[in-house]
């Protein structure tokens, strides 16, 4: 059965590889091998890498840049990431390779590659370099750096003593286009390579030392990259050039509804109806919408129409860009009268009191099996986590490092095991009396991961010890436990 690998590339355990938010989106220029094709791509928000931007081959003819065609997509690189992207010596193909997939979907795999502009092939890493996540170190770049320099603080870092000039080689090319040729050392430094030329793979799992001789003099064409500082702006604060309206408001005298901010006092005081939106804010003012969905309430197309024939104030928009992408809509509606959104809100918390009741007894919630009890989640992590995965559970001198909020495998369990919102695994806590107080969550998942350690490291019956030592509680004035 095939595994959802974005299920493994999300949990992450250390918190690594996650998607890069600091403000600034990317921007990079890259040639191909005969210097003729450049490919040049443009991020349109802050989070890399994703496909939300434009990408434009130009070639050079007589010393002169023309336009060959545009892609509807970014190829995100950063200087610090293992990201690549190469365009093949006739400018028809291009390759991007990345360590981790983010998002579901062909174009979002790990390695994608496109014919005169159009998606053509995907692979996954284990496809790619001919590997199985459940047996093996299974990673698409061999990272050596931490191994390599000295521990200082200083700009100018030193190698360590023993450090060899293959291990200096792989430092910086790991990946590299050589006239069509790409040459990929993954984690257990083994080498793929593939013609970008006839986009299939020649070979793979040659050892990189038999190969370093006739490479170790290569010389590499790097994509140039540059950052600009992402303007942060919510949708709700986008101003209607005609009046300078912001279009929460607009939309507030369309739906005869009151707007509430995110940042208001009462925002969390009544039921509030929410739209999603998310699009591209172009410099000439026209919003492009991504997509939208709205409660019942609104009126989608009368919101539509809105946005479709209006103008809105781009000043915000960084110099030098075409377009951005927008999609932080915070806040929501509710109506003018306070007795009708009390009702309202009333009517909401006991529906979702239903629901929650519903969760308890679910075996699935979305995509995802929902265990029944301890020994269940250990069973479950088993198929989900991969063999390097395993190996740094086992090997770790403290497992709260795998229980952050900033991500890894604790936030993992909270969100789609549903600690975090009901499921019938946290009623299991709960009738244990465990769950019940604030911040417990986070507990329930350390506990889950503590024993799953221990189910690793041999101990196939600690999970029964576990539930010896924490009962089901009695409710009480009765003889029954739940």
């Amino acid at each position: 059965m095939k595994k959802n690998y974005l299920i493994i590339a999300m949990l992450s355990l250390q918190s690594l590889h996650c998607q890069i938010s600091g403000g600034l989106a990317s921007s990079s220029e890259t040639f191909s091998s005969n210097g003729i094709y450049k490919l040049k791509s443009f991020s349109y928000d802050d989070m890399v890498p994703n496909l939300k931007g434009e990408s434009f081959v130009v070639y050079n003819d007589k010393g002169e840049r023309k336009n060959f065609y545009k892609i509807n997509r970014s190829f995100d690189l950063w200087d610090s990431e293992p990201f690549f992207v190469a365009i093949s010596n006739d400018g028809r193909k291009i390759i991007y390779i990345k360590n981790k997939v983010y998002y579901r979907g062909e174009e979002h795999k790990d390695v994608t590659i496109y014919l005169d502009g159009k998606l053509t092939k995907t692979y996954t890493t284990e496809e790619f370099i001919d590997c199985d996540r459940q047996k093996e170190k299974c990673e698409m770049f061999y990272e050596n750096r931490d191994q390599l320099f000295k521990p200082s603080r200083a700009t100018f870092l030193e190698y360590n003593e023993s450090v060899t000039e293959q291990d200096k080689f792989l430092n910086k090319n790991y990946v590299f286009n050589k006239n069509d040729t790409i040459y990929i050392t993954d984690g257990r430094k083994k080498v793929t390579l593939f013609d970008l030329n006839n986009l299939n793979i020649i070979q793979s799992k040659i050892n990189f030392d038999s190969l370093y001789p006739k490479i170790k003099n290569v010389e590499v064409k790097r994509s140039r990259t540059s950052f600009y500082k992402y303007p942060y702006k919510y949708i709700t604060d986008i101003e209607d050039t005609q009046n300078m309206k912001k279009l929460s408001q607009i939309i507030s005298e369309i739906s005869n509804l009151k707007y509430i901010s995110s940042r208001a006092e009462d925002y969390l005081k009544y039921k509030l109806h929410k739209i999603k939106l998310s699009g591209y804010m172009n410099r000439s003012g026209k919003f492009e919408i991504d997509s939208i969905s709205t409660d019942p309430i609104f009126d989608q197309q009368k919101i539509i129409n809105y946005i479709n024939n209006t103008v809105f104030n781009t000043d915000f928009i960084t110099e030098g860009i075409d377009k951005i992408y927008v999609d932080n809509f915070y806040g929501g509606y509710r109506s003018f009268d306070d007795k009708i959104a009390e009702k309202e809100t009333i009517e909401a918390k006991k529906k979702e009191g239903e629901e929650y009741k519903k969760r308890l007894t679910l075996d699935k919630i979305g995509n995802f099996y929902i265990p029944k009890n301890l020994y269940e989640c250990n069973t479950e992590l088993d198929k989900i986590l991969d063999f390097e995965s395993k190996k740094k559970l086992t090997e770790a001198k403290d497992s709260s490092r795998f229980n952050y909020h900033g991500g890894g495998l604790g936030i993992w369990i909270r969100n789609n095991w549903g600690i975090n919102g009901g499921s019938r695994l946290l009623k299991y806590f709960q009738d244990r009396n465990i769950g019940k107080e604030a911040f417990e969550n986070d507990f329930i998942s350390a506990t889950i991961i503590v024993q799953y350690i221990k189910w690793l490291k041999g101990d196939k019956n600690a999970w029964e010890k576990w539930e010896k030592q924490n009962p089901v509680k009695k409710i009480k004035g009765s003889s029954k436990t739940k």
